[in-house]
């Protein structure tokens, strides 16, 4: 079953356990009352009321849900983390709806006793079906695989997809040159390495080892041998390319097959300049929409970075912008006046040069605040790759290939690949970031953006920013 397909089922059962817990609800509450004298209503109208009553409160909660990533099939584990993503996804949900019923309530709704009851039914029901379909999900509707490659880059799938049995693929068989996978030999997901000579046999591996997907590096599929194979198994077998596959399974490129021939064709003009042209509208009107709000909160923040220790307030830095122009970007201090006494460097986990204000303002990225002014200038977007330092720049334009051409847009007050991986920290960790940022770049629209900034929201109300 496609990626895409559980989430809609996992989000149609979350569907029906909402309607289900208000039906419960509405029973316990009133109980049989289809035939009392003493009211006005049969069970099946008190339930219809409360279903008006309710429905909007869901939505929120439906949100609120995919906010929390928990309709993201790689976190459909029962894992510690998950349920802790599920908890305070339902703590958060309690709260809304307390808000809502004390500004929106119906008259016809005993909001207080009704909420508890319902609240308590569902949570019980969601905690055992999200549990229930991640089991069924790691144990049941798994497609044997055969993955088909000539470097590391099968054997790093190979195991991740027996990491991540929710997706749907059990990796059986890794079929490539063995040294090729020698730094991921003894890793225990690791399957059964097939040291191919010229030819697959295809016919063995689907006839007698019952594969049913191979995913195929384009170096093998090269092969006459190996294509004119899976001719015979058409309708039978499915056929994923090795790169397609990871990019859409892990959202992120494999930048190893990125080439100008790439970007000009995801880049090619016109294709998206009512999305550019909207997008800049938005950014402009809900900046302006959040400057006041954002002024408040900020005099306190000012308040907190200038008593820690008698420093500036704002810190100003010059980044890279949209086609390589420099423009100045506006934070609040985070960091010690002296931080970069001795030039720049990389932020590093748990870095000393952070003040204490600074860690929470940088945990809630309310740090970031002042990029109002920016947006509104037009030098950055709500949504788009991090601005770098030109110092930075440099360096990473010369290490990794097309670097640069992630200034093809604005730069984003969050990302795609800012909610998926934390601050570079070397140049490695930037070429992994760059995977997520030529993502966005190849599929960004107004849904992925609201996705995006949704996703954000989670990570400051976690506190999981850095």
């Amino acid at each position: 079953m496609p990626a895409q397909a559980k989430k809609i089922v996992i989000l149609l059962g979350d569907v029906l356990f909402l309607y289900l817990a208000l039906l419960i609800t509405v029973y316990l509450r009133y109980g049989d009352i289809s035939g009392s004298a003493s009211s006005n209503y049969t069970t099946s109208q008190f339930f219809s009321i409360h279903v008006q009553a309710f429905t909007p409160l869901m939505l929120v909660w439906l949100v609120v849900f995919y906010i929390h990533n928990l309709y993201e099939i790689t976190s459909a584990k029962n894992t510690l983390e998950f349920y802790g993503g599920l908890v305070r996804s339902l703590i958060v949900n309690f709260l809304a709806a307390v808000l809502w019923f004390y500004f929106a309530g119906s008259s016809e709704v005993a909001p207080k006793t009704n909420l508890f009851i319902y609240f308590a039914v569902f949570s019980l029901l969601f905690v055992l079906w999200r549990g229930q379909i991640n089991r069924i999900l790691k144990k049941n509707l798994l497609v044997k695989t055969a993955v088909v490659s000539w470097d590391e880059r099968g054997a790093v799938l190979a195991i991740k997809l027996n990491q991540n049995p929710q997706i749907g693929y059990k990796v059986d068989f890794l079929v490539g040159p063995r040294p090729a996978f020698a730094n991921q030999i003894h890793h225990q997901h690791l399957p059964q390495i097939l040291n191919p000579p010229r030819q697959v046999d295809i016919a063995s591996l689907v006839n007698s080892q019952g594969i049913r997907a191979f995913i195929i590096d384009d170096k093998f599929l090269d092969q006459s041998s190996l294509t004119s194979s899976l001719y015979n198994f058409v309708g039978h077998v499915e056929v994923a390319n090795l790169s397609k596959f990871s990019e859409r399974v892990w959202r992120k490129v494999d930048i190893n097959n990125v080439d100008h021939v790439w970007f000009l064709n995801n880049f090619a003009s016109g294709r998206r300049t009512f999305y550019e042209g909207v997008k800049r509208v938005l950014d402009f009107g809900v900046a302006l929409a959040l400057l006041a709000p954002s002024t408040v909160g900020g005099l306190l923040i000012a308040a907190l970075v200038k008593l820690e220790d008698q420093g500036p307030v704002f810190y100003k830095q010059v980044r890279v912008g949209r086609q390589g122009r420099s423009f100045t970007l506006v934070k609040f201090r985070t960091m010690r006046t002296d931080a970069e006494a001795g030039g720049a460097q990389w932020t590093t986990p748990n870095d000393a040069r952070i003040t204490k204000v600074g860690r929470l303002l940088r945990k809630t990225r309310l740090d970031e605040l002042p990029q109002l002014i920016n947006i509104l200038k037009g030098e950055m977007s709500f949504v788009g790759p991090r601005a770098e330092r030109p110092e930075f720049h440099e360096l990473l334009t010369k290490e990794i290939p097309f670097y640069d051409r992630r200034y093809l847009v604005k730069p984003g007050l969050t990302g795609w690949a800012q909610i998926n991986y934390t601050y570079g920290s070397s140049v490695e960790d930037t070429r992994e970031k760059l995977a997520y940022d030529f993502y966005y770049l190849k599929n960004r629209s107004f849904i992925f953006d609201v996705g995006i900034i949704l996703k954000t929201v989670n990570i400051v109300l976690s506190g999981l920013g850095r």
